[in-house]
């Protein structure tokens, strides 16, 4: 028996004193091939010997396949083999359709002298069929297999401990990257995390899956992340979603150990990890909304702001304040939505505007990504005293944005349209000047004269389609833009009249959005 342990080790290519790094294979028919103790040869199936055994068990009766399923082995001394050949032929066929590993037969036992007909179907079907030394006892295969498991049990348990305690560790901010691959070392497989929907990396620094698994989750068309097993042709992988959170999957491909248990505990480190990358994500967001708030409102000294700014991770001197309009194209939870680009910012919302202050170099395009709308940047903040006129540049920068131009720094908001007004002032002396007395009339009368000056402009002076546009009769439109050249005393048929007015318009848009919240804060 210390002879078969021993054998046995070497085949798993186990030492005497294991480290965890070392993985047991599942155990084969090869491998009872290959232990001399054993005596066992293989007398069909040589395409087949490295079928992985479940179990081995010895029956008898003469239709085994009732009592046997996958992965097991059928040990018999031949009394249930029947002695006519098609009987044969059906007996192996009725264990192949049962995915029985194989059958192993003691020799010069009770099997027919006769077996071709068995021997042939188990040919033809790549069916294994072993022959073992009369001196041999099946307990001693069971016994080989048996420890097979034992080792992989003790090895899975092992696992499930090293899985455990990088999620300690990863409590002491490893980072979900660093977690990831401590996780991949512990159970030596590859492991991904993505967005079930777009099959991107779940956080920014991620690896991305593989292109060829990226084509086998993209062709399945009812795949659902609850536990599911994919195969590229090649491998096989267990993909699951992460508890709490189905847009979050995990895919695990590659490792001996892999099931769908140790995938439970893997999934359920990683849940941890992202729930508490969550809860510091909405602290922090919580401690720089009430921040930029106070910043705002004037309530800190400069030598607080100074000292919280860098507490948070935003010196002023290379901070800046960054403007943002959530419209229908931003998404509902952009602040997980930065969390997972591992953006630091500091970030108040007061309705649709969106204050951020970031600390340089910043990705203003990856922002912007996020949030889909235009940005205007201030210049750098320099000093926490400074919140509310670094509001009032990003706020001017903001309205000289365009639908080709989304990014708008202050320092430069002019560089495009040099012909706009530079500040909030010029911008309201402007407007006033051209087309005040047209919004006075629009507020006292409830009319729309404004909306038809800037359909009607943006639609280069095309009669048609601004009357579509304002969903009016044609003549009702020139029966506004003949008032709106009244009471601006500007002609819309000359390039003097309308480069004025548009200029105005412009103006108006200025300054409008950076004054419309009153106060900054």
């Amino acid at each position: 028996m210390a002879l078969v342990a021993v054998s046995h080790q070497r085949l798993l290519g186990v030492s005497a004193s294991p480290t965890w790094q070392s993985i047991t294979m599942p155990f084969s028919i090869q491998d009872i091939i290959d232990n001399v103790s054993l005596r066992t040869r293989l007398l069909t199936g040589v395409e087949c010997a490295q079928r992985s055994l479940r179990w081995a068990h010895v029956c008898e009766l003469s239709d085994p396949s009732e009592w046997l399923g996958e992965g097991d082995l059928l040990m018999t001394t031949g009394i249930g083999i029947p002695r006519e050949v098609e009987q044969q032929r059906a007996y192996v066929t009725r264990l192949f359709e049962a995915k029985v590993a194989g059958l192993m037969i003691g020799e010069n036992m009770q099997a027919p002298e006769d077996i071709s007909g068995l021997r042939e179907q188990a040919s033809l079907l790549g069916f294994p069929v072993l022959i073992t030394d009369y001196s041999v006892p099946f307990s001693a295969v069971t016994k080989a297999i048996l420890d097979a498991r034992q080792q992989t049990e003790d090895q899975r348990r092992r696992a499930v401990v090293r899985l455990y305690e990088s999620a300690r560790i990863g409590l002491r901010h490893l980072g979900l990257n660093g977690l990831l691959q401590r996780l991949s070392a512990d159970v030596t497989a590859e492991l991904y995390l993505f967005n079930t929907r777009s099959l991107c990396p779940w956080q920014a620094g991620l690896v991305a899956l593989p292109a060829r698994w990226c084509e086998v989750l993209r062709s399945r068309a009812r795949l659902t992340y609850d536990l599911t097993r994919c195969h590229d042709g090649e491998s096989e992988a267990l993909v699951m979603a992460l508890p709490a959170l189905p847009e979050c999957a995990i895919l695990a491909t590659g490792g001996q150990l892999l099931d769908y248990g140790i995938l439970h505990h893997i999934a359920s480190v990683l849940a941890i990890e992202l729930e508490r990358l969550q809860g510091e994500h909405e602290r922090m967001l919580r401690l720089g909304s009430e921040l930029v708030d106070d910043l705002l409102n004037m309530r800190l000294t400069d030598r607080a702001a100074q000292e919280r700014l860098e507490q948070l991770g935003c010196p002023p001197d290379s901070a800046r304040l960054v403007l943002a309009r959530l419209d229908h194209a931003a998404p509902k939870n952009w602040q997980l939505e930065l969390s997972r680009q591992n953006m630091k910012v500091l970030a108040r919302q007061a309705g649709d505007e969106l204050v951020i202050m970031m600390a340089g170099p910043a990705p203003y395009e990856s922002l912007q990504g996020v949030l889909g709308g235009c940005l205007g940047v201030s210049a750098v903040l320099g000093t926490g005293l400074r919140a509310p006129e670094a509001l009032r540049e990003a706020r001017l920068a903001l309205a000289h944005s365009t639908p080709g131009r989304k990014i708008v720094e202050y320092a430069n908001a002019l560089d495009e349209a040099f012909w706009l007004p530079s500040d909030l002032e010029q911008a309201n002396r402007m407007y006033r000047r051209v087309i005040g007395s047209l919004a006075d009339y629009d507020a006292q009368n409830s009319s729309h004269l404004i909306q038809t000056l800037r359909v009607f402009l943006e639609q280069n002076r095309s009669w048609q389609k601004s009357a579509q546009m304002l969903n009016v009769h044609k003549q009702t439109l020139v029966y506004r833009v003949r008032r709106i050249e009244e009471i601006t005393g500007r002609s819309l048929d000359d390039t003097e009249g309308v480069v004025a007015l548009w200029i105005a318009l412009r103006a108006m848009d200025i300054a409008i959005d950076a004054n419309e919240a009153g106060s900054p804060g």
